[in-house]
Order: C-alpha cells, then structure tokens, then sequence
C-alpha cells in the first residue's frame, strides 16, 4: 500500500496555482507599459474591480442569512448561489454600483 492521501496533494495544487498564476501575472506586466492602456481598458479594470468588492459585500450579506431546515444546503447550491452573486455584482458594477469604479477610473486617468 502507499502512503498517498488525497489530502496531501491539497498543499501542493494550491502552489502549483499560486506559481501559474505568478507567471501569468509577470508575462502580463511585462507587455504593459505606463501609458499603454486605453480609457476603455481603464474603465473595464475598475468596473472589474467594483465588481469583486461588490461580490464580497454580497457573499457576506448572504452569510448573515440563517439557512432554511426545510431545504438543507448541498455543494448544487452552493455553486449556484456563487455564480449568481458573481452575476448580479457584475450587472451592478456596469450600471453605476456605489460609484467606486467612476472613482478608481477617474484617478487613474489622470495618472495618464
């Protein structure tokens, strides 16, 4: 018999991610430069970014939520209730959300 556990190779997906996403993070820095990026691309990064805060706001808003008996919670659920709330930050964040991107836009481009 050997020794593995499936619990052992959680450690190391989580480096192998961490690396791979490392690279991708250097290859894409080293393709920008200051002054590359256009408004549009400015504006696509801060809704992107409202959009992830808004995502956080709303996953804590659903964790105050007490959990129904009737239905008890399975993983279906679960990722369904992620990608929804993914969706509806996303929809907010491009229909104005709390103005955090205007404000990320707007000192950005004068960064230009």
């Amino acid at each position: 018999m050997s020794d593995f556990s499936p619990m052992d190779t959680a450690p190391m997906l989580l480096q192998l991610r961490a690396s791979r996403a490392d690279q991708t993070l250097s290859a894409t820095e080293s393709d920008l430069r200051p002054g590359d990026h256009s408004d549009t691309d400015l504006e696509n990064a801060s809704q992107q970014f409202e959009s992830l805060l808004l995502n956080f706001m709303i996953r804590e808003m659903r964790a105050t939520v007490p959990e129904s008996v009737l239905f008890p919670p399975s993983m279906a659920q679960e990722i369904f209730t992620g990608m929804m709330d993914e969706q509806i930050a996303g929809e907010m964040a491009k229909n104005g959300g709390i103005g955090i991107s205007r404000m990320i836009f707007n000192q950005l481009k004068g960064q230009k």
